[in-house]
């Protein structure tokens, strides 16, 4: 036992074998010596062998069963093979052990730090390193020494994954509550923050460079800069590597680099190449799809909902035009104010301003530009305001964006910028292509001499043009340029020219013809002009224009526009455009006449008709017969014959068959004339004024010719001119003192009333005009009397100090004590008077009977008048007799007329009396209740002819502020009809006069409608002064009044026929019949006033209707207030055709029939819609809700016709769109399609169909409450779910289901619709939401089921379909995106799209990127938060809502791979790069329900082997180079089993001569000693005492070992160790793939020469020690082993001797 003594268990080493020291029993987990039962407790542990009998016997006499050994032998091998699979190890951490592999940095380690990286940075294995590696108290400390090293970046990545896994083992340890720590996001901070600290050092001493900006240095580079620039240098690579690599959080880093270089500044170049190695990756994918970004960034912005009809310029345009419409419509012109004003209209209008990312206009402008010059043409807006307020609004826009352009804030000089003469193509305004398509596409032109609307836009156009020309914002020369550069002004030789204006045989034709139709010829100039007619205060002969009007009515096929018919239509506008006449315009003047006339003989006749029609107006203007103010020139008059001198008829029907640029010259060239005329008065120098009646007819010229800016220019300059001539007229004590100034004053006052709106967009000029006006009655503004035209001037400066905020703040203390004072003189309410005095049929009958005589004062018969009420009774009295029983002479009339005008003024109380006459006359059924007896009692009401010279009379008086129009229908008119239609006796001749006065006085009247023979003189207002300024009354006339007259006047209408009304068949025509007022009716002509009341009550109603401003005034009121026509008086029937007159004049009124005629009548107005006539479509239907809005079934019923209506309208156009060919749409305005010139911008801006129909419905509907959007909107998507199931079994019916769904959906009109009436319905938006959710997933699902595979046009329906609907939830995005639930429902079906490949980018990539982009916009829009209501707990929300949703998102991607599903995974979160490891598993493996892994049933059959089964992920960090554990790469995963290894012959050689050691050389004496025997062939030995026996056994061990003095104990040590070593090499592995059972070897043998020293070391029963009794092998077999081994060491000794 003493062998085994360094074994005991003294001395056994502290790290024990697995199986323990070889003298115990090896120890088993759960072995049955462990197991503490009550037997083992009580008994011990009883050793049970396998099998019964002598346990070291030879089992001989043992029966085993074959089948038994061969199980068992099976378990066993199967047993061992599951112990010896490798287990999987992918989800373990790589272990590391924190104490033996790290060791921490210190001050006195250096060296071996240095050591250490030196060995790093060199080829040294990782395998050696990682047994110790530095770790350092900073983690960013390891950056420095990696770069001072210059370490491989492969290699330095391997250190920084140690750290990484030393702290988080540290951290482990530490903290009892695991907290996982991401390495990527933690290393990224870590090294992007060092980087940053590197980068501040070099750009601190960069910037602090004197003058050197970022340039390189000149002098030395301290050393802290050095190492900063070598720190950056290497970690920048190392930071790369490991982006690369997947170790840095890559949306992290990317974000640091770009904040970098953001701060760059400018000029720092230094940087800018430090960070380029790092940014050109970045920016090189991002320039890509920069372009693919900006289009789908506007698709984004406008939630997909409108991108066809951004392509085609409506949606966003068509709103916008339609704005602009709104705000023109909606502003006041005749007033200025702060929130009114030309300021406020534009800013309402161009509210953005220009674009600020290119000083370019946008196609926005182009369609509000375009919409301006329509507004300021067509024929369904009026005033002649228009074309100024469109020249201003564009000067203004021009003005902003070419001070962008050159980037200059100054605003050019109104009028010292470049002329329009001197602008190049290089320098074109910034209008002209926009104005030039305007032109080509959308400008009306002359087709039909029979269309009037035709000749009023032309006319409309000129003035716009001339317009925009005088503000430079149109160029003649460059327009004149292009048409000659196009060829539209190339003519062919046979072709006619423009005819030169005149030749002597029209010319005479033409005065034939006016001879021959007017009874009166106009001899304004003629020489029986005298002096007397100087002091007259107002003209006095017939107005020219006034009989020219139907000259040209009659011949507008002649002349110049007669001769443009045939032309195109840029022929047409180079004619008539004017040009500003001034020596800088000469250049175009010449161009135009040589491009329409050429070099040749038209042009001089061109020139010489227009100076010959100057001449003859200068002729007459320069004769010495003018007002003269005394003096020998004046006695000394020329005499002349009549026929020297053209008359004004002459001279007027050559002139209006000029051009408008003709016109404008020969005006230019007279005015200035008149004004020298005037000038040199005022300065002395002359004795003659040119007459009024002459300035007004010069002032009726301009106004004809459309030149209303010289014409408010030239009136302005003669007003100027005025105190300084009224100042002269003093110094030469004139007869026209007081009288001449007011005179010409009064013709300018009422000018510029008439265009009011034009002169109040010139505040200058308002200035101007104040200053002038209270300049003339500055001495008459304290007295309560006054002549006519000093109310006039006194009411028009009233008028212009409240309508005009600017000249309250500059007069406001001159004018304001005294705009009281003209308030209630002129504007007071009067109550009509009742007298019945004593008339005296004489009184001033003098006066009357010859009112121009003048041989009276005005001031003597007021004073006599105002003195005596008798007196004013008996004139008022004697003036109406003479009006009404007269000879009806129009002149007669108006001087009578203006007569007592005159008067009035001079005495306020007639104003009184005046009132109550005409309530007398109107009332005249009240059986002398309103007084004047007398004159009704010699005047029969009933008597029809005289009813216009009354209504002249009447008018004349209110246009001279005599009376007030609101006093006239308050105190005469309403209660006169009132009677009539209350069916009162003896009301109907009173009504009938009311009617007629009403006409005339809303309609002012040229002609007299009634008038039969066409010789006899017809009586209206003469002087165009005077309905200048009954216009003006008319404007200022209250909305309430005018109200009160239509209702009135319709009631009377209506009386009679019960509600039947205009849908009467035999009064249609009658009602139309406007110019002529008779009808036939059998075969007999009827007048219309002898109609029946009623029909008259109507045809005056529709007549006052059809005047613009009546029915501007009453839309204007009724869009600010729709309760007007909610009245008592009228039914809701009634008030609903009053509608339909007030906004369709025109038009008959509609008779619907059949079983819904209020939905048929919903229905006519929604497919009547345009954009001019939105305001009466939208006032119709409000009313109709407001007329039902008390009664809920009523209301309920009408929305749902509304809904229904809406809905039908739209199937209706879809079906008419799908039958007529596409692109038949045809521009409204101009129907020459020929006409139009081939240019690139062929086509109008928008077409007629978006300016009509279908698009223009969205808008109606969103003007209309939102119960009526909701019932649209349940309607729409009821239709929307008839779209949706788009799978039928049939074919047949499946296309007919989609064709009928699709010919409403492919409508972009019915989405705006949709998208409209969303807007504040929340509850049906969610509705609506939840429907469309269905449908895209019954689509999603139909393509699951291949019901689209095989059909093409089904494959593309659906799309189309999906398109439609995705646009639809696009316009409620921000209701998707207030729930986190419906976002997350929404973002996955969107993601299923794709996925399913319902969409892909191959079949549909327009589609595709629709859904691509709802789907960012969802995932982005979760993580934004609400900046006004931002917090932490809100941002947490946020992005634990984001984190959740992007984990649903990958889980439905899951691993599946395309093109488009990898568009989606860029959406996602840059993910963490890992390793993708290819997993196996045996052949045949399944997997039960469990999850487990199990055998096929088939396997038997397979042959052996493995198959792939998954791919496993493993991080970057993870992964250990140097470490022997394989963690977290599992073996398991490749199929591998551990197997003993199978050690060859060869091998076992090589270890035993390994470990051999050779005998030394023994004397020959050992050899003739006799060999030792073994223990069986000695003799048994003899039974002896105990001590003796081992006395014996001592000397022979102490012989042997004396015997041989090599053996000692050392070398029994290392007998030992090499026993040890050898068993280890015995027992070591291999790894291989497949295992099988031949690979298994045999149970060892457990006795060898190694475990003992022969039988001398046995124990009891011959076992040797450390052996189990079970393990001894049988007696034979041992001693046959013992024997080989002493015959083999019997033979290695006689080797070794010899």
């Amino acid at each position: 036992m003493a062998a085994f003594g360094v074994l005991s268990y003294e001395h056994r080493p502290l790290k024990r074998p697995r199986l323990g020291p070889p003298d115990v029993y090896p120890q088993d987990p759960k072995q049955k010596e462990d197991e503490l039962t009550a037997l083992n407790v009580k008994q011990g542990f009883n050793n049970q062998p396998a099998v019964s009998g002598d346990e070291h016997g030879s089992a001989k006499n043992v029966n085993f069963n074959p089948a038994k050994i061969s199980s068992n032998f099976s378990s066993i091998i199967a047993e061992k093979l599951r112990c010896n699979t490798l287990p999987d190890t992918g989800r373990r951490k790589p272990q590391v052990n924190q104490k033996d592999n790290f060791w921490l940095v210190t001050a006195r380690s250096q060296s071996a730090i240095n050591n250490w990286f030196t060995d790093l940075a060199g080829t040294k294995p990782l395998t050696h390193l990682a047994k110790k590696v530095p770790i350092f108290s900073k983690k960013e400390e390891v950056f420095g020494y990696l770069a001072k090293y210059t370490v491989p970046v492969m290699r330095a990545a391997w250190l920084i994954k140690m750290t990484c896994a030393y702290y988080a083992a540290i951290t482990e340890t530490k903290v009892k509550k695991r907290h996982v720590i991401d390495p990527f996001i933690e290393w990224t901070q870590i090294i992007t923050k060092y980087l940053s600290e590197q980068l501040q050092k070099i750009a601190e001493f960069y910037r602090q460079l004197p003058g050197q900006g970022c340039g390189s240095p000149s002098g030395p580079m301290p050393q802290e800069v050095e190492q900063a620039l070598k720190q950056w240098d290497y970690n920048e690579k190392l930071a790369m590597f490991m982006f690369q690599d997947g170790m840095l959080d890559r949306h992290e880093f990317l974000t640091w680099v770009l904040e970098c270089f953001e701060k760059i500044r400018s000029g720092e170049d230094e940087f800018l190449k430090m960070l380029l190695p790092l940014l050109l990756r970045v920016r090189a994918k991002l320039r890509e799809i920069e372009q693919q970004i900006k289009e789908r960034g506007q698709a984004v912005e406008v939630r997909w909902s409108f991108d066809k009809c951004q392509e085609t310029t409506a949606g966003f345009t068509i709103g916008r035009v339609l704005h602009t419409l709104e705000v023109l419509d909606s502003h006041s012109f005749e007033r200025s104010d702060f929130s009114n004003s030309l300021d406020s209209l534009y800013n309402r209008i161009f509210g953005l301003g220009p674009t600020k990312d290119s000083h370019e206009i946008s196609p926005d402008d182009d369609a509000v530009v375009a919409l301006l010059c329509e507004w300021a043409v067509s024929y369904k807006r009026s005033g002649r305001h228009r074309a100024m307020v469109v020249a201003k609004l564009l000067e203004k826009r021009q003005a902003e964006i070419e001070a962008e352009r050159c980037g200059d804030s100054e605003v050019v000089d109104e009028k010292g910028s470049i002329s329009s003469g001197s602008l190049s193509a290089a320098s074109a305004p910034v209008f002209q292509d926009v104005l030039m398509q305007f032109l080509d596409t959308q400008a009306p032109m002359l087709t039909d001499p029979g269309k009037e609307n035709e000749k009023v836009e032309f006319f409309n156009l000129v003035l716009l043009f001339c317009e925009l020309i005088r503000h430079d914002v149109f160029s003649h020369n460059i327009y004149m340029c292009t048409l000659i550069s196009r060829g539209d002004l190339a003519m062919d030789s046979h072709g006619p020219r423009p005819p030169s204006p005149f030749d002597d045989p029209a010319e005479e034709h033409d005065r034939k013809e006016t001879e021959g139709s007017s009874g009166i010829k106009l001899e304004m100039f003629s020489p029986p002009m005298h002096c007397e007619s100087k002091a007259s205060p107002s003209p006095e002969k017939p107005d020219p224009e006034k009989e020219a009007k139907p000259l040209l009515k009659d011949k507008s096929v002649e002349g110049m526009l007669a001769s443009l018919y045939d032309q195109p239509r840029h022929i047409q506008y180079a004619t008539h455009f004017p040009i500003p006449q001034e020596e800088s315009c000469s250049h175009e003047c010449n161009q135009r006449l040589v491009v329409l006339f050429g070099v040749g003989k038209q042009r001089d006749d061109a020139r010489h008709t227009i100076k010959k029609i100057t001449k003859d107006i200068l002729k007459v203007l320069n004769r010495k017969s003018t007002a003269e103010t005394g003096g020998e020139e004046g006695q000394k008059r020329k005499k002349s014959k009549p026929e020297a001198f053209p008359t004004a008829e002459d001279i007027f029907a050559k002139f209006q068959h000029l051009s408008h640029f003709d016109q404008h010259q020969v005006t230019s060239q007279v005015s200035r004339n008149v004004l020298e005329q005037i000038t040199s008065f005022a300065l002395g120098m002359s004795y003659h004024l040119p007459l009024v009646q002459h300035v007004q007819f010069i002032f009726d010229l301009m106004e004809y010719s459309l030149n209303i800016s010289g014409l408010i220019d030239f009136a302005i300059q003669l007003l100027n001119e005025l105190s300084v001539v009224e100042a002269e007229l003093l110094l030469k004590s004139s007869d026209l003192v007081g009288s001449y100034t007011t005179s010409l004053c009064l013709c300018i006052v009422a000018v510029l009333r008439h265009y009011h709106s034009c002169l109040i967009l010139n505040q200058d000029q308002m200035a101007q005009v104040f200053e002038g006006l209270c300049g003339v009655v500055k001495h008459g503004m304290n007295r309560s009397d006054g002549s006519s035209a000093e109310r006039c001037i006194l009411a028009y400066l009233y008028d212009l100090y409240t309508s005009c905020s600017h000249l309250k703040s500059k007069f406001g203390e001159l004018f304001s004590d005294f705009c009281s004072k003209v308030k209630n003189t002129i504007y007071c309410n009067v109550e009509p008077s009742d007298s019945n005095m004593l008339w005296e049929p004489e009184f001033m009958i003098d006066t009357i009977e010859n009112p121009s005589a003048h041989n009276f004062t005005y001031t003597n018969l007021g004073k006599s008048l105002n003195e005596n009420p008798a007196n004013r009774y008996s004139f008022v009295c004697n003036a109406l007799m003479h009006v009404c029983v007269g000879h009806h002479d129009p002149d007669r009339v108006n001087d009578i007329a203006i007569l007592c005008a005159e008067l009035t003024g001079y005495c306020k109380s007639l104003s009184a009396e005046w009132l109550g006459v005409l309530k007398a006359l109107c009332c005249s059924s009240n059986n002398g209740t309103c007084g004047f007896n007398d004159l009704l009692c010699n005047v029969d009401v009933s008597d029809l002819s005289f009813h216009d010279s009354l209504a002249t009379f009447v008018a004349i008086l209110i246009a001279r502020q005599c009376l007030l129009l609101e006093d006239l229908i308050r105190c005469a008119a309403i209660p006169s009809l009132l009677n009539a239609a209350c069916s009162e006796q003896d009301s109907e001749p009173g009504a009938r006069l009311t009617c007629r006065i009403l006409l005339h006085l809303f309609k002012t009247p040229q002609l007299n409608p009634c008038q039969q023979d066409g010789n006899k003189p017809t009586v209206g207002i003469r002087s165009s002064c005077d309905r200048h300024l009954l216009a003006a009354s008319q404007n200022r006339i209250v909305d309430g009044a005018v109200f009160a007259v239509l209702k009135a006047v319709f009631v009377l209408g209506d009386a009679e026929l019960k509600g039947s009304g205009f849908s009467h068949p035999g009064g249609v025509d009658d009602l139309m019949d406007d110019e002529l007022g008779t009808r036939k009716a059998g075969g007999r002509v009827v007048t219309v006033e002898t109609a029946s009341l009623d029909i008259y009550a109507k045809y005056v109603l529709r007549s006052i209707c059809q005047q613009e401003w009546v029915g501007e005034r009453c839309l204007k009121s009724l869009c600010e207030d729709s309760n007007d026509l909610q009245d008592p008086v009228l039914s809701s029937t009634q008030a609903q055709r009053l509608m339909q007159l007030i906004c369709y004049p025109h038009r008959l009124l509609d008779n619907e029939e059949g079983e819904n005629p209020q939905r048929q009548r919903i229905k006519r107005i929604l497919q009547n819609l345009d954009q001019w006539t939105m305001r009466q479509s939208s006032l119709e239907l409000q009313l109709m809700i407001k007329q039902t809005a008390s009664n809920v079934s009523e209301m309920n019923s009408l929305l749902e016709n509304i809904a229904k209506a809406t809905i039908e309208v739209f199937q209706q156009s879809a079906e008419t769109s799908s039958a007529s060919s596409a692109g038949n749409g045809v521009n409204n305005i101009s129907s020459s399609a020929s006409a139009a010139p081939a240019s690139n911008k062929s086509k109008p801006i928008l077409s007629s169909l978006e300016r009509s129909g279908v698009w223009l419905v969205a808008p109606l509907i969103a003007k209309l409450p939102t119960s009526v959007q909701g019932h649209v909107l349940k309607a729409a998507g009821e239709e929307l779910e008839k779209g949706q199931h788009l799978g039928s079994s049939s074919r047949k019916e499946r296309d007919r289901q989609k064709q009928k769904s699709m010919s409403l959906l492919s409508q972009q009109p019915f989405l705006s619709l949709v998208l409209t009436c969303l807007k504040g319905q929340d509850e049906q938006r969610e509705g609506l939401l939840t429907s469309l959710y269905s449908q895209v997933q019954q689509i999603v699902t139909n393509w699951r089921e291949d019901q689209y595979q095989d059909d093409c046009k089904a494959k593309q329906l659906m799309h189309e379909a999906l398109k439609l609907r995705l646009n639809l939830v696009g316009g409620m995005f921000d209701t998707v995106q207030r729930s986190t639930q419906q976002t997350t429902e929404w973002a996955v079906l969107l993601l299923d799209i794709i996925s399913s490949g319902t969409v892909d980018m191959q079949s549909n990539n327009e589609l595709f990127t629709t859904v691509l982009d709802m789907l960012s916009v969802l995932i982005n829009g979760t993580l934004a938060a609400d900046m006004s209501s931002i917090s932490q707990g809100s941002m947490e929300e946020n992005k634990r809502a984001y984190m959740n949703l992007v984990k649903k998102l990958r889980k439905e991607l899951g691993d599946r791979q395309s093109d488009s599903l990898e568009k989606v995974r860029q959406l996602l979160p840059l993910p963490k790069q890992t390793r993708d490891v290819i997993t196996c598993e045996p052949q045949g493996s399944l997997i039960d329900t469990k999850g487990n892994k199990i055998a096929g049933f088939d396997s038997i059959f397979k042959k052996e082997g493995l198959q792939v089964s998954t791919k496993q992920k493993i991080s970057p960090w993870d992964l250990f180079e140097g470490l022997k554990h394989s963690a977290p790469l599992s073996w398991g995963w490749f199929g591998t089993v551990r197997v003993d290894r199978k050690v060859s012959r060869f091998e076992e050689q090589q270890r035993l001569l390994l470990y051999h050691t050779h005998l030394k050389p023994k004397p020959r004496s050992y050899y003739l000693e006799p060999l030792p025997l073994p223990p069986e062939e000695e003799e048994p030995p003899t039974p002896v005492a105990l001590e003796p026996e081992k006395k014996a056994a001592e000397p022979a061990k102490a012989d042997k070992t004396s015997s041989n003095p090599a053996t000692s104990t050392e070398e029994r040590k290392k007998k030992q160790s090499k026993t040890k070593k050898r068993n280890q090499s015995a027992s070591k592995t291999e790894v291989t793939d497949c295992p099988t059972a031949m690979d298994l070897p045999c149970p060892p043998l457990l006795v060898t020469e190694h475990s003992f020293d022969g039988m001398n070391h046995l124990g009891p029963q011959g076992v040797p020690s450390g052996i189990r009794p079970s393990q001894i092998l049988p007696d034979q077999q041992q001693q046959q082993y013992l024997r080989q081994q002493q015959q083999q060491q019997q033979q290695m000794l006689r080797v070794s001797g010899c």
